[in-house]
């Protein structure tokens, strides 16, 4: 039986839909992976199983898909970071903190299926790597905005996004026990207090050679 998606479908189709993948996305962010199954998700959507293999033909694709949702919404997430942020330095600590917040929800699984089932947490990196360039490039916008204004000492803006998004997954793959709020506040102090922190006026004027 073909599965029921797509702008295209009915209204109340793509209603169930959106259920369907809230139940996983809360399931899948609490309890990873091999702790969630399709029984669960079809009873926290207050579905069948049946009906819900209408819409995804397995556990791993509806995985898949919650996964690829997140980094579409963390990606708009960041665009309204940019645009309404008061300053550079607010736009990225907020643009830090969800990527810690969405990123996290998805590590819980990632570290099982590394072991478990590799070709999924395959399938997981190619769906990260697709997205990444436009994360990366979010990044880079603010801290090359915040250059250019003087709130952000003088890096190299194309090669330190790479670095954030590295330090974060390193973060959370290392740090499992350690609160995401805790972690997202230490990834900020260590770039906005430190590499990116503006150099002390006197620091600042002896660079630049004094009499």
């Amino acid at each position: 039986m073909p599965r029921d998606h797509g702008e295209n479908a009915p209204e109340w189709r793509q209603r169930r839909r959106a259920d369907i993948l809230r139940a996983a996305a809360d399931l899948f962010g609490r309890r990873g992976y091999s702790g969630v199954q399709v029984d669960d998700v079809a009873r926290a959507a207050g579905i069948g199983k049946p009906t819900l293999y209408r819409y995804f033909a397995s556990k791993e694709e509806l995985f898949l898909q919650v996964f690829g949702d997140a980094l579409a919404g963390l990606e708009t997430d960041l665009e309204a970071i940019r645009n309404q942020a008061r300053s550079q330095q607010a736009a990225l600590g907020a643009m830090l903190a969800r990527l810690v917040d969405v990123l996290a929800q998805q590590m819980v699984s990632l570290r099982v299926l590394t072991g478990e089932q590799p070709e999924l947490a395959d399938r997981w990196r190619m769906l990260y790597r697709g997205r990444r360039r436009t994360i990366q490039d979010a990044l880079r916008a603010v801290i090359a905005a915040g250059i250019e204004g003087g709130e952000f000492r003088a890096v190299d803006p194309d090669v330190l996004p790479a670095l954030l998004l590295g330090m974060i997954r390193g973060g959370l793959m290392g740090a499992p026990d350690v609160p995401r709020d805790k972690l997202a506040q230490g990834a900020i102090d260590l770039v906005l207090h430190g590499s990116l922190a503006p150099a002390p006026p006197v620091l600042a004027a002896a660079a630049g050679g004094g009499a």
